[in-house]
């Protein structure tokens, strides 16, 4: 059970580095994106240990790795590992229409 608490709360971290790394991206901030790079890598080399065949689909960033290039492996590790795990509703699901999240107004019924 610990195990699976473990691999929930770097999912979450995951998720924050993809943010994180998007807002580095808009800001160019190449000391932001830095940061994302040595974070995501921490953190693969963690569920690396947890889950060993980890290391066969996902590989460390360079140093040197763009934010967006950031972005998305994080995305893409943290979905690896939601697959797994209970269904949740993602935070970066499509809504459709840019409707809010329990919308019940007519307006917001249909597109």
């Amino acid at each position: 059970m610990e195990r699976e608490k473990e691999i929930a709360k770097l999912t979450q971290v995951l998720r924050r580095i993809a943010r994180s790394s998007q807002y580095a991206a808009w800001n160019r901030n190449d000391e932001a994106t830095r940061f994302c790079v040595k974070q995501y890598n921490a953190v693969l080399t963690r569920l690396t240990e947890l889950e060993p065949q980890v290391a066969y689909a996902f590989t460390r960033l360079a140093e040197g790795a763009s934010a967006e290039v950031v972005r998305i492996a994080a995305r893409e590790l943290s979905a690896y590992f939601e697959a797994e795990s209970e269904p949740q509703q993602s935070e970066w699901a499509y809504q459709g229409c840019w409707r809010p999240r329990g919308a019940t107004t007519r307006m917001h019924r249909r597109c």
